[in-house]
């Protein structure tokens, strides 16, 4: 690897040779460099605030965005660290912005299906409609409006017109020419009378929001259903079939499912969930994160490890029962015993109240 090519606020942390060194420059990164970029983009696509600790009261997502890009953030630095062939990182507010941007858009396609299914329609007439236009502004936000106002760098902040929209659509567009029937609105007027009422560009995530609300799309959660044979109880974590979405919006069952995984003795914790992993092979334990369960320093916690420790673990997930029997400094067999135990005990309170026969 060239180190010229890397940039030059990483490079002490790169050449620092001792360990204590490594983690005092590396805090000194995240506190300067890293973290105020991290709450900016969950700022910007989530509209919540983060302290520097990364904690909101208010917006469990947020703070389960800014814990998830932390850590694998944290894995890159020590790969490229210590892999001289790895890739560079030439802007490292860059590309913390990137990880953060993409990171938020995978956990909330996930978590809201019909709304991500809705944007793209929007983005599409937007952007296929001679009248409609979507541009970026100066921070990278996607805005929309009509055509004629391309070129305007930034939307008004909200204005008390947005603000009506954002609040009470319907009532707010009352008077359109639409006469309320606004499902049955042909998609492209639907656009042009919200235009024509804020008389201001929007910011794409805004007119989500408000054709959402006026055409009734909601991410709905719905019950596990109990059928006759036993359940796996981690089968809704490591289905990625279809309705893998839906399966994640199931909070409640989730919720219930980690509190029962924290119970159980840590290395029977440790062999199910490091191994955790859907019919292909791939690691789901991101889905925890994702589905609002568990940020990834609770699990980190639940695996008695240090964050930093799983941030390094985190990318080679699942791991195989070798790799977590030399983690454990036990034998293949007894990771397979631990985990065949946890699924066990899971089955029988999933039994016990109600989920399963």
């Amino acid at each position: 690897m060239d180190r010229q090519d890397i940039d030059a606020l990483l490079l002490p942390y790169i050449h620092a040779k001792q360990e204590a060194d490594s983690d005092r420059l590396l805090a000194a990164l995240l506190v300067e460099h890293i973290e105020p970029v991290i709450r900016r983009v969950i700022r910007s696509k989530l509209r919540a605030g983060l302290d520097r600790q990364g904690r909101v009261s208010t917006n469990q997502d947020a703070e389960d965005l800014y814990n998830e890009t932390l850590v694998q953030l944290l894995a890159r630095f020590k790969e490229l660290k210590t892999n001289r062939k790895d890739k560079v990182i030439s802007d490292l507010r860059g590309y913390v912005a990137v990880v953060s941007y993409h990171t938020c858009y995978e956990y909330l396609r996930l978590k809201y299906p019909r709304r991500h299914n809705l944007k793209n329609k929007l983005r599409y007439l937007l952007t296929h409609q001679s009248s409609l236009a979507l541009w970026e502004n100066e921070g990278g936000d996607l805005i929309g409006g009509f055509a004629a106002w391309r070129g305007r760098t930034t939307a008004q902040t909200r204005s008390d017109r947005l603000r009506q929209l954002l609040n009470n659509p319907s009532a707010a567009l009352e008077f359109a020419a639409l006469r309320g029937d606004f499902q049955a609105a042909n998609p492209a007027d639907l656009i042009a009378a919200i235009f024509n009422h804020t008389n201001h560009p929007v910011e794409l995530d805004d007119l989500v929001g408000i054709v959402a609300a006026l055409w009734g799309v909601k991410d709905s959660v719905e019950r596990s259903r109990a059928g006759d044979e036993e359940i796996d109880p981690f089968a809704v974590l490591a289905d990625r079939g279809p309705d893998v979405a839906t399966e994640v919006e199931q909070r409640l069952f989730l919720k219930w499912l980690w509190e029962e995984i924290c119970l159980l003795p840590v290395r029977q914790r440790i062999a199910l969930l490091l191994n955790l992993k859907d019919e292909q092979g791939a690691g789901v334990a991101a889905l925890l994160p994702i589905a609002g369960v568990a940020t990834l320093r609770r699990i980190a916690a639940a695996l008695e490890m240090e964050a930093e420790e799983f941030a390094h673990l985190w990318p080679r997930l699942p791991l195989d029962d070798a790799g977590i029997a030399d983690l454990l400094g036990c034998s293949r067999q007894q990771v397979i015993n631990f985990r065949k135990c946890a699924r066990e005990r899971l089955a029988r309170r999933m039994k016990t109240i109600g989920m399963g026969k």
